[in-house]
């Protein structure tokens, strides 16, 4: 009996690229990408959420997020808020107990002060990042959690599975083996990918801006390694996802800026 029952993308604002800029073979221009946020049902815990996209909490320091479009070319309104979208599909986003985030950047937080209760869960090491947030950041201090919502780290994943030829740790998120999360950090200093094991899919984060990277073998220019935290990781993990894909086809790896679901 499936543990997944139903798994869906939503679109909780955009931001501008410039491949041309971020990778050695493009010349196209600027491309406009998604920023997405995965919703899932789980037959025991119900209605989980990957991340929260952006939300007005971004703006709640004005000199702050004018600081973030300096580097990120990121737009989004008031109906581009996952509230506002389960609101208008009849669907109460109190319902929504637990959240995985990938990492901690504003626009994977933004929507968190929007739900009452909840339970964080993740990598320890993505936890930690959230937990030692620069106070002083006017962003994610508007967008993080209250202290009393509950944080857990997932727990080592002791079955056999094809991801440990790829990545040394495995952990296992929901305790059952359905969602199970790796440490893809490098763009940032702590980032956790989570695959599905019943859909073959993979959540890969901001390892790459998008499947383009993976699929044509895009080469990061200085530029873009000079945006991460670690460029040696950041090329690290690129090359493993790009090996992935190619030993395993039939896993659909997506990002937080995939067009095509």
């Amino acid at each position: 009996m499936d543990k997944i029952l139903n798994f869906k993308r939503y679109i909780c604002g955009r931001e501008e690229f410039n491949f041309s800029e971020l990778y050695r073979q493009c010349t196209g221009g600027k491309i406009t990408l998604p920023v997405n946020v995965f919703l899932f049902e789980h037959r025991k815990y119900g209605n989980i959420l990957i991340n929260t996209g952006c939300s007005r909490y971004m703006k709640k320091n004005p000199a702050a997020f004018a600081g973030l479009l300096l580097n990120h070319r990121i737009s989004f309104g008031k109906d581009d808020e996952f509230c506002s979208q389960f609101l208008s599909e009849g669907f109460d986003p109190i319902c929504i107990k637990k959240v995985l985030l990938t990492h901690c950047l504003p626009e994977c937080c933004g929507g968190l002060p929007m739900l009452p209760k909840y339970e964080i869960i993740s990598s320890a090491r993505v936890l930690a990042t959230l937990l030692l947030s620069d106070p002083a950041d006017g962003i994610m201090k508007s967008t993080l959690p209250p202290g009393n919502i509950q944080k857990n780290a997932a727990g080592i994943y002791n079955g056999n599975i094809f991801l440990g030829n790829y990545f040394k740790w495995i952990f296992d998120v929901l305790g059952d083996g359905s969602v199970l999360a790796v440490d893809i950090s490098g763009y940032v200093s702590a980032m956790a990918g989570y695959y599905f094991t019943e859909k073959n899919l993979f959540i890969a984060a901001d390892a790459s801006v998008n499947e383009e990277a993976i699929e044509k073998g895009l080469v990061p220019s200085d530029k873009l390694l000079n945006k991460t935290s670690s460029p040696d990781d950041y090329i690290s993990v690129l090359a493993t996802l790009r090996r992935m894909h190619k030993e395993h086809p039939e896993i659909k790896i997506l990002f937080s800026h995939s067009l095509e679901i």
